[in-house]
């Protein structure tokens, strides 16, 4: 493909999108739960489809990030391996997600998954429409230490996030 106008947009639209994935991890890692929910569009979705867990929109993703932050504190998301494929103002992609538990006694690889998302193009910014997370051992949260660490964030799905 020549480096026309429209095979530099792409290159763009790709890279903002990364930065948008980038931004998201380090929002519900580091930031404020609202400024993540922004990364996604107003009635956007983040789920965990195994579990039927869902947050719709974003007074709900919002609180949604509110809860992990305070279940499980210390937790880095790592994304990598991104594959994104472009059509005008939608997209979609998947990339390979690793997450990381940093308590007193050691640091926790706790999660090896990936993440299957939609995104639009709205008012000059590339938001996520629609995130699914899947993990490659369900069970890798629910056993040992890692599982000890993850039960408040298990029982706030439970009551509060899990939808049939």
């Amino acid at each position: 493909m020549a480096r026309t106008s429209e095979y530099l947009q792409r290159a763009a639209d790709r890279v903002m999108i990364q930065d948008l994935l980038a931004r998201y991890a380090w929002e519900v890692d580091h930031g404020d739960p609202k400024d993540w929910a922004a990364l996604f569009t107003e009635d956007g979705v983040f789920e965990i489809p195994a579990v039927k867990v869902k947050a719709e929109g974003r007074a709900e993703l919002a609180e949604f990030a509110a809860d992990l932050q305070r279940a499980i504190p210390n937790v880095h998301h790592v994304q990598t391996n991104f594959v994104i494929e472009l059509d005008g103002d939608r997209a979609w992609g998947r990339c390979e997600l690793n997450e990381f538990m940093a308590r007193p006694e050691a640091v926790y690889p706790n999660l090896q998954g990936w993440y299957e998302d939609d995104y639009l193009y709205r008012g000059g910014h590339w938001r996520i429409a629609h995130r699914r997370v899947f993990t490659a051992e369900p069970k890798s949260t629910v056993t040992g230490k890692v599982g000890e660490h993850f039960q408040p964030f298990h029982e706030i799905c439970k009551t509060k996030w899990r939808k049939a």
